[in-house]
């Protein structure tokens, strides 16, 4: 949870904020979000892969979602779902490496007093 005050805090929601609030400007000027099309670029969204390889929609459900984006009867097959397991991998090695790059510049903290 970040601070209403320090939001860079929590740089994952604050990403996804950006990139919702970029797509209602280019989807919804007006800030009405109650539009056909809104809802298929939402879609779209979570159906994009990420830096790990698997979208948001095939982390949650195991499979990407059908959508308006023309694509081949077979990619939804378990076939192709079960080569696409090494994105677990992927996102592994991932978070490794923001682990490495944090901790470069992290510090332990000075021991509390008490009283």
């Amino acid at each position: 949870m970040s601070s209403p005050r320090y939001p860079q805090s929590n740089g994952h929601a604050e990403a996804a904020m950006k990139s919702i609030k970029h797509l209602i400007l280019k989807t919804a000027p007006s800030g009405n979000i109650n539009c056909e099309e809104f809802d298929q670029d939402l879609l779209e969204l979570r159906n994009t892969p990420n830096i790990t390889g698997c979208s948001p929609a095939q982390i949650l459900y195991g499979h990407p979602l059908c959508t308006c984006v023309p694509a081949h009867p077979q990619s939804f097959s378990k076939e192709w779902q079960s080569k696409s397991e090494d994105c677990g991998h992927r996102a592994a090695t991932h978070a490794e490496h923001v682990k490495i790059q944090y901790d470069q510049h992290a510090h332990p903290l000075p021991r509390l007093n008490i009283g």
